[in-house]
């Protein structure tokens, strides 16, 4: 019995499950909306050129759930190829498009995504997200830029560009980190502990050490974790 039937409704889990990249990519051109955003989605399993190309050809495609899933596997198979034209979804309409956007330029890792990343935390429907994908460029362009977060009124952002800024690992942001670990927020407090410990500059070690009598238990479980992630980072720099 075919996959496709008259209407052209294909099983798309089955064409997954078989790995018919062919399928999945008429499905995607010439499917139903629905049946396209699955395909989309299914096709974020395979690296290939010719998935890559009708991935960046479906970002243009009316449905935004199409546009969503097209973004969202073309950073899942870290197609460098896609850059440009993501960095123009980064601009779509639907702020979900832009977020999923933001995180798959943040996978690929390509830096010519930094400044409009950048541009975007600006956004803020989606400036959290976009934090943590310049955290996953790691690149210290960014840092200013994500210390400049940990001043802003909302917590959320806060944590964000306090986890981002513990990916990048720059020095730099640690005298902030430390101050931050005395926030209001118990997020703040959790996630600047988190990004001292990944950073591992001894001079958070004393601020670390006073933060475990923090009154919450879970912040407190993240201190604990901080720590030994530090001096395992001071011991391997000793080598």
């Amino acid at each position: 019995m075919s996959i496709f039937n008259g209407s052209f409704n294909p099983d798309v889990d089955k064409l997954e499950s078989e790995g018919d990249i062919n399928g999945l990519i008429k499905t995607l051109q010439k499917g139903n909306n629905r049946n396209r955003a699955m395909a989309a989605r299914a096709l974020g399993r395979f690296k290939d050129e010719k998935v890559a190309k009708a991935l960046i050809e479906a970002l243009d495609y009316d449905d935004s759930d199409v546009r969503w899933n097209s973004a969202s596997s073309l950073g899942k198979i870290g197609s460098s190829d896609a850059i440009p034209f993501l960095l123009k979804t980064l601009r779509d309409d639907k702020w979900y498009v832009r977020l999923q956007t933001a995180e798959a330029l943040g996978e690929i890792g390509d830096e010519r995504a930094l400044l409009p990343l950048l541009e975007s935390l600006k956004d803020n429907k989606i400036r959290n997200n976009v934090a943590i994908a310049l955290g996953n460029l790691g690149d210290s362009r960014a840092v200013d830029h994500l210390i400049d977060g940990l001043k802003d009124d909302d917590f959320s952002f806060r944590s964000a560009s306090e986890e981002a800024l513990g990916m990048i690992g720059d020095e730099k942001a640690v005298p902030i980190l430390i101050e931050a670990l005395k926030d209001e927020n118990v997020s703040v407090r959790r996630h600047a502990a988190g990004a001292l410990g990944k950073i591992g500059d001894e001079r958070a070690i004393k601020p670390l050490l006073d933060a475990m009598k923090d009154d919450k238990w879970y912040v407190r479980l993240q201190v604990e974790e901080a720590i030994q992630e530090l001096n395992a980072r001071l011991k391997e720099n000793e080598k």
